[in-house]
């Protein structure tokens, strides 16, 4: 699999990683305009990001149904990527765009580093149902605690 990156949804800049070191970014699995999962972390150029040791967290969705949801033409569904720099609390119902670079181009992360990064599942209700933070174990589950769902981005 080749290396893809997205544009970031607040700043409209790439996400940078040279594949064992990214740009400090959030990204949101949407399916309909929802978030289904969501990660924290470092990107990883596939997709992803990196777990506290260095590998890459996987999505819980299974990779095929990740790709259907990306190339879906429902702008709702897919990976919407917010660099930890630009990040202003709203979470993006749309998808972002893809990175015409790959990745490969300009760091826009800035110096931010994401200490303890992590992987979410959310429920319909939009509560965090699952956590991970190092990618060799398993999902776990969490206390109920409601999430409100996202806020369209202006």
């Amino acid at each position: 699999m080749g290396c893809f990156s997205f544009m970031c949804k607040e700043s409209d800049k790439p996400a940078w990683s040279s594949s064992f070191d990214g740009d400090a970014v959030r990204l949101f699995l949407l399916k309909g305009g929802k978030v289904i999962e969501e990660m924290q972390g470092h990107y990883d150029s596939y997709g992803r990001v990196f777990d506290k040791n260095g590998e890459s967290f996987e999505w819980k969705l299974e990779w095929g149904e990740v790709c259907d949801l990306m190339f879906s033409k429902n702008d709702g569904d897919g990976i919407a990527l917010v660099l930890e720099k630009h990040w202003k609390g709203v979470v993006p119902t749309t998808q972002s765009e893809q990175d015409p670079e790959q990745g490969w181009g300009k760091k826009h992360g800035g110096k931010v580093k994401i200490a303890e990064p992590v992987h979410l599942v959310y429920n319909e209700e939009g509560e965090i149902v699952l956590s991970q933070t190092d990618s060799t174990e398993e999902l776990k589950e969490v206390p109920s605690a409601k999430v409100n769902q996202p806020k369209p981005l202006l």
